[in-house]
């Protein structure tokens, strides 16, 4: 079957419906992370009170937009906050279709495909943080642009400036992207003025677009005007988008309904959003001189990072960084007319890598996910290129070079397969898993949680035990206040999910007087400090769970209900 034969724009519609069910089902097998439990949270309490404004230790308000009119329809659950994160992630292959005009058939195929299937984009599809959502925001906007390029429609770049909009809403680094872009741009530009199509050198080529350019400023005609007004007019639509998801609202006191309600309050929105972006962006791009990745220098720290971000993917992305590598290669260095679409994603691809280890503090394997994104696309190119060559030796009797194509084409599938499939689904808690970051328990510790908001009502449902928990300095803005936010999570998520009464007791004593004054349905300590309550909690089970992956071992006592008598849940 040839390219011609078949079309390639339903071959993607499939690959998407099958991103899609690798996404949605089982969202909620694996434990929320630390992170995906403050943001749950977030959007939880948005749903519950409708007061929300720009909180940047969180990153972009959009998800929780997103999952607080989801928890209002399906419920808060781990599977419906993942969810927008997944259905972007699915429907991510589709945006193969927006460079048919630059890419060949199978190489939009394979674009589709790798989006689709590669075990660090799938992962991170089923993960509540907006890495995941920058990218796809960033690449469908890219993809808008080069539409508006190809068919000459001014509606592909309204599209963009809202998908860029869309993009800072979710994560603060798609200012990062657009400097990127700007690079990118900058190379394609210096080909251009290194090897001019036509006569004349790059100094020529400069030389008349500078003339057109003031001819243009000097005599604007009816579509030099249309351009400008257009500009603005993105530009304008992008500055709504971000105003309406950044804004505050605030049931009790100035927010963005208010304003809709007063206009004159308008100004007093804008200033409080135009500050909260600002405060944002100050702490993203601040700066730091403290070294990470326990090192002693920034240099050092530096290296660190970079090396965990290869052997990330190294191990679960080695397929598509090799074709990657090798398309780009082909296209700049063995393609007499280099495509500036394919050059342009890989430069994009490529800064990624070394400068996202370079902007980290610490290391998460979905920073991967901000480079693997615009390298799906050289990665393509190399992929469909290999298919191709074994398919003309297949056509011309070479059944030798056919084979072996066929036979690494087939190895290649299967340690995606098995990569994913493992990462994905059967190790997503495992610390040996080089996706799961530290944050993520590696153990099940729900049923506890559900177990005491089934019980009776004793007052107090939860109890968090000793100096780890205990916090020592300011409140958790989640309840409960008494507890370290930092050492706790994410059971706090899970502890307002289930609507439960949770306080703190810092030692032995504070908890014997909350046991006479009723017995909690369930007590958090650390496995160090679990001995020297034990004897205080008599019908109590123990469950053991790892709440960083490895280490923090967690003891969760659950009263039994032969233990004694509470009053019955309202």
């Amino acid at each position: 079957m040839t390219e011609d034969t078949w079309d390639a724009r339903q071959v993607v519609v499939v690959i998407a419906c099958v991103a899609l069910a690798l996404r949605v089902p089982a969202l909620g097998a694996r434990v929320a992370h630390f992170d995906e439990g403050r943001v749950a949270y977030w959007a939880l309490r948005y749903h519950e009170t409708g007061a929300i404004s720009y909180r940047y230790i969180v990153h972009g308000p959009l998800v929780q937009h997103l999952d607080a009119a989801l928890f209002g329809l399906l419920g808060p659950t781990d599977a419906v906050a993942r969810l927008p994160v997944a259905v972007v992630g699915g429907l991510l292959p589709l945006a193969a279709l927006l460079f048919r005009e630059r890419l060949r058939d199978g190489e939009v195929v394979a674009l589709a495909a790798l989006l689709a299937l590669n075990p660090v984009l799938l992962y991170y599809s089923r993960f509540l943080r907006s890495t995941l959502l920058v990218a796809a925001c960033a690449f469908v906007a890219f993809g808008a642009l080069v539409r508006a390029v190809d068919t000459r429609r001014v509606r592909y770049v309204y599209a963009a400036g809202v998908l860029v909009a869309l993009g800072f809403a979710a994560k603060e680094n798609a200012l990062v992207y657009l400097l990127v872009w700007v690079g990118a741009t900058a190379l394609l530009v210096d080909h251009e003025l290194f090897r001019p199509q036509g006569e004349g050198t790059g100094v020529d080529v400069l030389r008349r677009r500078g003339r057109r350019v003031v001819a243009a400023v000097r005599n604007p005609n009816r579509r030099h005007l249309a351009l400008a007004g257009h500009a603005v007019g993105v530009v304008a639509v992008a500055l709504l988008v971000t105003f309406f998801l950044f804004a505050p609202r605030v049931p009790d006191g100035v927010g963005l309904w208010d304003a809709f309600r007063r206009p004159t309050l308008f100004p007093t929105v804008v200033d409080a959003t135009v500050t909260d972006v600002g405060n944002g962006l100050s702490y993203w791009f601040g700066g730091t001189t403290e070294p990470g990745c326990h090192k002693d220098s920034v240099v050092t720290a530096y290296g660190c990072f970079l090396g965990r971000f290869l052997r990330t993917l190294a191990l679960a992305a080695g397929p598509l960084s090799v074709f990657a590598v090798g398309g780009f290669l082909l296209e700049r260095y063995a393609t007499p007319d280099p495509r500036p679409l394919v050059l342009f994603a890989a430069y994009w691809g490529f800064v990624s890598v070394v400068g996202y280890p370079l902007g980290t503090d610490i290391y998460g394997a979905w920073i991967t996910v901000n480079a693997l994104v615009p390298l799906a696309v050289p990665a393509a190119v190399g992929l469909a290129f290999v298919a191709r060559r074994g398919h003309r030796a297949f056509e011309s009797g070479d059944r030798v070079r056919a084979g072996v194509v066929a036979v690494a084409l087939l190895l290649v599938v299967g340690q995606v397969g098995v990569t994913a499939a493992t990462a994905t689904y059967l190790d997503s808690q495992s610390a040996e898993n080089p996706l799961v970051q530290y944050a993520q328990p590696t153990g099940e510790f729900r049923p506890v949680f559900e177990r005491a908001a089934s019980g009776p009502d004793s007052g107090t449902d939860v109890v968090f035990y000793g100096e780890t928990f205990v916090a020592t300095g300011a409140d958790s803005p989640i309840p409960p206040p008494c507890t370290d936010l930092q050492k706790a999570l994410p059971l706090h998520w899970y502890v307002v999910r289930a609507d439960l009464n949770a306080t703190c007791a810092a030692d032995s004593e504070a908890l014997d007087a909350r046991l006479r004054e009723g017995k909690p349905a369930l007590v958090v300590s650390t496995v160090e400090d679990s001995g020297e309550i034990r004897p205080l909690l008599d019908g109590y089970e123990t469950r053991r769970v790892d709440l960083r992956a490895p280490g923090r071992e967690t003891v969760f006592f659950v009263r039994t209900p032969e233990s004694g008598e509470s009053r019955p849940r309202e």
